[in-house]
């Protein structure tokens, strides 16, 4: 029943309010969590918010929170939860903590397939949505992000192992300049750059775009709203690349499949 390999799948810097996360997977184990954190709290694992709990052995799903390395009893309401398009109407969860501070999620004891998080707010006060994500596994992955480029030079960056310094590749549109850069770091030195200016629309700032990277074998290839603008041959290992991040934008939708 159980998938051979979890994916651990870390999503910081992104606030839960007002959005809806979806994640589609296999079990790993007999008990699988997603979890809220509040203010980013995932190094530490002590201030969660909410705490989705499916417990398959034990048939039943527990809903929890911890602040400050306590655990509280499960609550009600507030907290929607559904299953293969189910609504639990029993599975909902007050908040215990302000909402506001919801900022993170860990998804753990899952063979996840798909991320996706949806911003169901309005296009009023657009802010930037800094967003990082971890995997164990990129390769052969789909990164596809709905997002409003709020910079001159927003960037996609897939890392490796948690370092700042070494990057695997960054993809680059700087609109400023109407071209998009490509290069990865290496000891925290960039490399050789990449650049294409074939960009079959008009560059513009807090307009919403779809942008599609998928992490093939010997490239990474770039999507912008249905067009392949640029290709990206690996420089480093593909299995090291494990993660990544998204700076300069307003980010409305991120799925990882």
């Amino acid at each position: 029943m159980w998938s051979p390999n979890a994916t651990e799948c870390i999503v910081r810097s992104v606030p839960s309010l007002g959005r809806t996360i979806t994640v589609t997977g296999v079990p790993a184990k007999s008990s699988l969590a997603i979890m809220l954190f509040v203010n980013d709290d995932v190094e530490t694992d002590q201030n969660i918010g909410f705490y989705f709990n499916p417990r398959f052995d034990e048939k039943k799903i527990v809903l929890n929170n911890r602040v400050n390395g306590f655990k509280i009893d499960v609550g009600t309401t507030e907290i929607k939860c559904s299953w293969n398009g189910l609504n639990l109407k029993e599975c909902t969860f007050q908040h215990r903590v302000d909402p506001q501070t919801y900022i993170g999620l860990l998804v753990e004891g899952l063979n996840f397939v798909q991320v996706d998080i949806q911003d169901n707010t309005d296009f009023q006060g657009l802010q930037q949505s800094p967003l990082q994500l971890k995997s164990k596994i990129m390769l052969g992955k789909n990164v596809r992000l709905v997002a409003i480029p709020l910079e001159e030079g927003p960037a996609v960056n897939f890392w490796i192992n948690d370092s700042d310094k070494i990057i695997a590749f960054q993809f680059n549109p700087r609109f400023d300049q109407k071209v998009i850069v490509r290069n990865s770091m290496k000891g925290g030195e960039w490399q050789k750059e990449d650049r294409s200016m074939v960009v079959p629309f008009t560059w513009e700032l807090n307009q919403q775009y779809e942008f599609n990277i998928y992490v093939a074998e010997e490239f990474y290839s770039c999507v912008w709203d249905g067009v392949e603008v640029c290709k990206f041959d690996h420089r480093f290992p593909v299995g090291e690349s494990i993660g990544f991040n998204v700076v300069g934008m307003c980010i409305k939708s991120i799925q990882v499949q």
